[in-house]
């Protein structure tokens, strides 16, 4: 058996998978990522990408690149109840482009979502974790692995060959999907209200022509004698989510592919339409949150770690939000810029966000469906959705604010902010795509002196910025704030400074100078930041 060495060994290639190999290779971390099927999926289900979610693909290289291999043609962002998806029976439960084409998120965000299938976006994922390194083996299934004191030892079998290879990695990222094997293995629990239904996934091929007249949404209920559930159309796919019921005997088993052909008809409304059946998916409509999303050295991450109601595609968005958070404390805990104790925040962090999320997705659920909730469940109130994509926080105090109004305060995001580097147009998302950023006020000199002392000192990825109100030579260490926003957005004076994270977050803020002291202040803040102290 062979033997191999990596940083991080990556369980499941799905979205959260992918996304953290990306975002890990983009750290220069050394990255095995292990997935059982022999390819991407064939199943649409998440019909979209949040604007904080495709800030972080920004910041990885890729915006592009996944808004090109979208948009998901023939639906909208509506959510339409029809009698079949031909009958003139029909109505809005949430109507297409509620905000309006022209608002977005412009005020909070250089980026607006994404709506594509996880189908397109998956090897789009795939390719450019490849062309940056990471070494992607599909149709691979993880063993078994042994967590030791000097890494993880795992065993990875090909499906195709049976051939086996041990590879020795530093760390596990679980991203094994809501039966999580490796969670098992932990003995690690899950809390929440669990299992809501059970669903099949049913995708077939049907092309409805003109059949849909000028119908276009991105989800269909649909209700009908022959069919209930949840229809979507891409191109000429058709997905079609239907309950069973286990406790009735029902189970998978009955989506023989002559019953799919059925409810693909009767979802359509067309009794003669050609239909060829493609694949059954079962699973569940779970809210749960694992009671610890760290064990030693393995990591969960998406489904693995929390599990929510479709409503409102959180659950995809949150994964890859976890592997943002992680990839970077991984990356300098490895490059060796922190120490391990930067690791324990991942759980502190992102526990939290999982519960918020997965509790709006039960109200959003509740809002658009009319859901029925267990008791357990609780009263949950709904937030905006500019505060639920955009204003979540880590730390103490109140778990999100509204982000239209920042605080600037440490623990939340980084406000959006136009700015220009060098004659060029950029946001502060794009600052911090490259490490930890400095950005400091006119006079906050002091704090860029202090902050170029401490990346050259300790080799760190910290690039600072001073502000300017005006035209500057190209290649100074400034950025211009022509609209004046930066000091209110972070809630800084002329002379103080903000510490940005890798991830968009704000680690650390001085209000005004700390004088001859700025170099040992923000040496104290790097080295809380980082578990240095």
């Amino acid at each position: 058996m062979s033997q191999e060495r990596t940083h991080v060994l990556i369980a499941g290639g799905s979205l959260v998978g992918l996304s953290a190999a990306l975002f890990l290779r983009r750290h220069g971390v050394d990255v095995v990522l292990a997935e059982r099927h022999p390819g991407t999926s064939i199943h649409p289900r998440t019909p979209g990408y949040n604007a904080r979610t495709m800030e972080l693909f920004r910041a990885a290289g890729v915006e592009e690149a996944v808004r090109a291999a979208g948009p998901w043609k023939l639906t909208d962002s509506g959510l339409l109840w029809a009698e079949s998806l031909t009958s003139p029976d029909h109505h809005w439960l949430s109507p297409p482009n509620a905000r309006g084409a022209h608002e977005g998120f412009s005020d909070v965000s250089p980026c607006d979502d994404a709506v594509l299938s996880q189908d397109v976006l998956e090897p789009v994922l795939r390719r450019h974790a490849g062309a940056l390194g990471a070494d992607l083996r599909f149709g691979t299934e993880l063993q078994s692995f042994e967590d030791g004191s000097d890494g993880i030892s795992a065993i990875l079998t090909d499906r195709a060959t049976g051939a086996r290879t041990a590879v020795h990695a530093d760390y596990l990222i679980a991203a094994d999907g809501a039966n999580s094997g490796i969670r098992a293995r932990l003995g690690i629990g899950r809390s929440g209200v669990g299992v809501l239904e059970h669903v099949a996934g049913i995708m077939v091929r049907a092309d409805l022509g003109d059949a849909l007249g000028d119908k276009s949404f991105a989800i269909c209920q649909i209700n009908n004698p022959g069919f209930a559930g949840m229809v979507r159309v891409i191109g000429d796919k058709m997905a079609l989510h239907v309950t069973y019921r286990p406790d009735l005997g029902e189970s998978p088993d009955q989506f023989t592919p002559e019953r799919c052909v059925e409810l693909a008809r009767a979802a359509a409304g067309i009794p003669g339409l050609a239909v060829e059946p493609l694949d059954v998916l079962p699973w569940q409509t779970t809210a749960a949150v694992a009671d610890r999303l760290a064990a030693g050295r393995v990591f969960l991450a998406g489904d693995a770690a929390h599990v929510m109601p479709p409503a409102g595609a959180y659950g995809a968005n949150t994964g890859i939000q976890d592997a943002a958070n992680l990839a970077w404390k991984l990356a300098y805990v490895l490059r060796g810029w922190a120490s391990p104790a930067l690791l324990d925040t991942y759980d502190v962090e992102r526990r939290p966000v999982a519960q918020l999320t997965v509790d709006q997705a039960l109200a959003t659920g509740r809002e658009w469906f009319g859901a029925d909730l267990p008791p357990e469940a609780g009263a949950v109130e709904l937030l905006d959705e500019v505060t639920l994509k955009f204003g979540y926080r880590y730390g103490p105090g109140d778990p999100f604010e509204d982000p239209r109004h920042p605080s600037g305060a440490p623990g939340s995001r980084a406000a959006h902010v136009w700015l220009e580097r060098d004659g060029k147009q950029v946001s502060t998302v794009d600052l911090w795509a490259g490490g930890l950023v400095l950005l400091a006020g006119m006079g906050g000199a002091a704090w860029i002196e202090a902050a170029t002392r401490i990346a050259e000192r300790d080799g760190l990825p910290l690039t600072p910025y001073r502000l300017a109100a005006g035209d500057l030579p190209d290649g100074t260490p400034f950025v211009v704030d022509r609209e004046n926003r930066c000091a209110a957005a972070f809630a800084i004076t002329g002379t103080g400074a903000v510490l940005i994270r890798p991830d968009g977050f704000i680690a650390w803020r001085a209000t005004e100078t700390a004088g001859p002291r700025c170099g040992a202040v923000l040496d104290d803040a790097c080295r809380r930041l980082l578990g240095t102290e």
